[in-house]
């Protein structure tokens, strides 16, 4: 038999239990049957908001609420303001650190450098990886954590909640290899730097991990959560009597203006808004916990406009 420390109560019947090994730490984590029915409908219904994620703020709502890890300890995870940039004028400052303090960013560089310096296989080399790996398993700890307080707050204040269809492992694929022709062994400039940073960048404000903590919570609140296709929400315009599509409109990362009317908004806002526009466009669709109840899936009936002359048609 092995001791292990309870951290907290299990609250249902064990169904089974899970040993996983982090580092130099031990964990069993247990699937419990809670007994608990999942809720039908939401205590607000009619509440909808739709969520951009991105590389710079982790997630924002149509109503114009940022979350990310940069609100953490001060309003919670989110507030109604963009979070704050570094300005880059202290010489230390290492800009968004992601899920790691500012100390621990630069010991994490000092590490990076002693474990250049180490020698493969020594004991060196071993003491400086498990340090390493100590840091990164906080910065995967405080990730889960914020998109669990993140999920239980949109799922908690919304009955519906929409987001982008986002194929995160295509997204953070490597850049194929461009070889100089005639030439083995050289290559062509590929822009593999600048898209290894834009992959870190993805991975590290855990889109995937938001959208399965969303799922999750869903089942205790009743929300519905809702998939639609991504494509030219940052580019479309929000303002429901214009809807202009234009790359152009895009000002900068934050900065959205329409070239046609001169609808001036967040840039990430401005997407979320247009991701719950085009749920509502979009009728009866596949949510993310499945078909609403007592939908049928058919295809609407086909109207055939008549010619002159022509006679309708009669089923056989």
């Amino acid at each position: 038999w092995v001791k292990f420390r309870l951290s907290r109560p299990l609250g249902g019947k064990v169904k089974s239990a899970t040993v996983a090994r982090d580092g130099a730490h031990w964990f069993i984590s247990f699937l419990v049957d809670d007994g608990l029915a999942e809720v039908s409908e939401h205590a607000r219904p009619g509440r909808h908001a739709g969520v951009d994620r991105g590389v710079v703020t982790g997630a924002v709502t149509s109503d114009g609420e940022f979350f990310d890890r940069r609100h953490a300890g001060v309003n919670g995870v989110s507030s109604m303001v963009p979070p704050p940039d570094a300005t880059g004028d202290d010489p230390g400052d290492l800009g968004d650190t992601g899920f790691l303090t500012a100390g621990e960013a630069r010991r994490y560089v000092r590490l990076q450098r002693r474990l250049a310096r180490s020698k493969k296989g020594s004991n060196r080399r071993k003491q400086v990886v498990r340090a390493m790996g100590d840091l990164m398993r906080r910065v995967r700890w405080r990730r889960a954590d914020f998109n669990a307080q993140a999920a239980h707050r949109l799922t908690r204040d919304y009955a519906m909640v929409t987001l982008e269809r986002l194929n995160v492992r295509a997204m953070t694929a490597s850049v194929a290899p461009k070889p100089v022709p005639g030439t083995p062994g050289a290559y062509l400039a590929n822009g593999r730097a600048a898209k290894a940073g834009l992959n870190r960048s993805i991975l590290d404000k855990g889109w995937y991990g938001l959208e399965t903590a969303l799922r999750s919570k869903a089942r205790y609140t009743g929300t519905d959560i809702r998939i639609v296709d991504p494509a030219y929400t940052s580019q479309t315009c929000s303002n429901s009597a214009c809807g202009r599509v234009d790359r152009k409109s895009r000002e900068s990362q934050a900065a959205f203006r329409c070239t046609s009317c001169g609808y001036v908004e967040h840039a990430d806002v401005n997407a979320a808004k247009n991701i719950k526009a085009r749920r509502q466009a979009a009728g009866l669709v596949v949510s993310g916990r499945g078909d609403p109840t007592g939908s049928v899936k058919r295809q609407a009936p086909r109207t055939t406009v008549l010619g002159a002359g022509d006679a309708p048609r009669t089923a056989a």
